[in-house]
């Protein structure tokens, strides 16, 4: 690159009669340097010339026609071309790309607008607050209407996927009804992979399952266009600036803050885009909404195979579960079914015992020892939890010590 004052000194020297070689050597540049500063009409950046016919330029007129398609991305246009035989670097393809990238990022954006009751949008995120004069990381699950710009907001512990599904039962009861379409930004909670265009979409089954309850249909967002749910992304960035600096005694006071700052702020406000309040304009998507009233809560249910142990526990979401003697060594297939789970043999149901709440947690049940113990040997075993901590070592057969004694006199077997 020639910078302006060096061009315009190497054009008065050159005026006055001075050599090209004694510019140079007087400016420190070389003489083709300066050969190129005389023949330039004026100064400007140095610009790579496009090779014709080069390792690109065979394959131009696919980049040029691929790069809306993928977002002016250069790794995805890169990994096409490679699959199309181009032996050129990546650097080849990222320098020809960044000039249409450029020219993309300058061009207008059109807002999209839905019609009432089309669409919802749904993000999450996370922000610290104090609670009990503790500061503790809090997750936000907002859900935004796109007409009226409605929202739901509710504050978890953490973003798994049954806390999910349960905050859109809630937002679905808030609202009185269901939007037609939902929009994500491609969480592990509804997507497990896809391809940048969204042609192959690998779903979480339950939370496909959960849709096709509902009803509504799922839409995501190209990767890397957070703009595309600038409806909720807004929503969220709202919430946080409420709750910055802000303290509260307990937990449930947070949360009694938030709905009480969102029925009576966000929902009373004159919004910044669409001019009205949105409980007002509300009232027009309110009767559009698809009906969800009466139908029973979605169960969710996680699956795994497990074979019983010789002590005749099954372990499931760190926890683990009695099972009648007679099943150990067999497969049984574990499910998890609200507060219940269900252990299954060959489609039988064999026992169901409530979940336990916390992890490394036992539920036993004495009848499942049948012949190993005696039904008066065990009386508290059905109602103890044994905390065995993460740092329990390997897992020990726990037995009465008469049992050991039994055995001595070849009474057990």
């Amino acid at each position: 690159m020639i910078r302006q004052e060096v061009w315009q000194e190497i054009q008065s020297r050159f005026r006055l009669g001075e050599s090209k070689k004694a510019i140079a050597r007087g400016l420190d540049l070389s003489v083709q340097t300066v050969r190129k500063a005389l023949r330039a009409p004026q100064p400007g950046c140095y610009k790579r010339a496009q090779e014709q016919g080069g390792v690109l330029g065979d394959f131009e007129a696919f980049v040029r026609e691929r790069l809306p398609a993928v977002g002016y991305c250069a790794q995805s246009v890169y990994e096409e071309l490679k699959e199309r035989g181009y032996e050129g670097s990546y650097t080849t393809v990222k320098r020809f790309v960044r000039p249409f990238r450029g020219e993309a990022s300058r061009q207008a954006t059109v807002r999209f607008e839905t019609p009432p009751g089309k669409q919802a949008q749904v993000d999450w995120g996370q922000c610290w607050v104090e609670v009990a004069g503790k500061k503790m990381r809090v997750h936000l699950f907002v859900l935004t209407l796109g007409y009226s710009r409605r929202m739901f907001v509710r504050v978890c512990l953490d973003e798994r996927l049954a806390t999910f599904l349960f905050c859109h039962e809630e937002a679905f009861d808030h609202f009185g009804g269901v939007a037609h379409e939902l929009l994500y930004d491609n969480p592990r909670t509804v997507v497990l992979s896809r391809d940048l265009e969204g042609r192959r979409i690998e779903w979480n089954r339950h939370f496909h399952d959960f849709a096709r309850y509902y009803g509504f249909a799922a839409r995501l967002c190209r990767p890397y266009r957070a703009q595309t749910k600038g409806k909720v992304e807004s929503g969220v960035k709202y919430v946080k600036r409420f709750l910055r600096g802000k303290s509260f005694e307990t937990f449930s006071g947070l949360e009694e803050a938030l709905s009480k700052w969102v029925a009576e702020v966000a929902d009373q406000r004159i919004h910044g885009t669409t001019g009205r309040r949105p409980a007002e304009a509300f009232e027009e998507e309110r009767g559009l909404l698809m009906a969800h009233q009466g139908k029973p809560r979605y169960r969710l249910q996680d699956r795994v195979v497990r074979r019983v142990a010789r002590d005749c526990m099954v372990q499931f979401e760190s926890n683990r579960y009695s099972v009648p003697l007679r099943f150990v060594g067999r497969e049984v297939e574990v499910q998890r079914w609200n507060d219940r789970i269900l252990v299954f043999c060959e489609d039988m149901l064999v026992v169901s015992h409530e979940r336990c709440e916390g992890r490394w947690q036992r539920r036993v049940d004495p009848e499942h020892y049948h012949g190993i113990l005696g039904h008066a040997e065990l009386p508290s075993l059905a109602t103890l939890h044994f905390d065995l901590g993460p740092l329990c070592g390997p897992e020990v057969e726990v037995r009465d010590l008469r049992f050991y004694e039994r055995i001595a006199e070849g009474g057990a077997s």
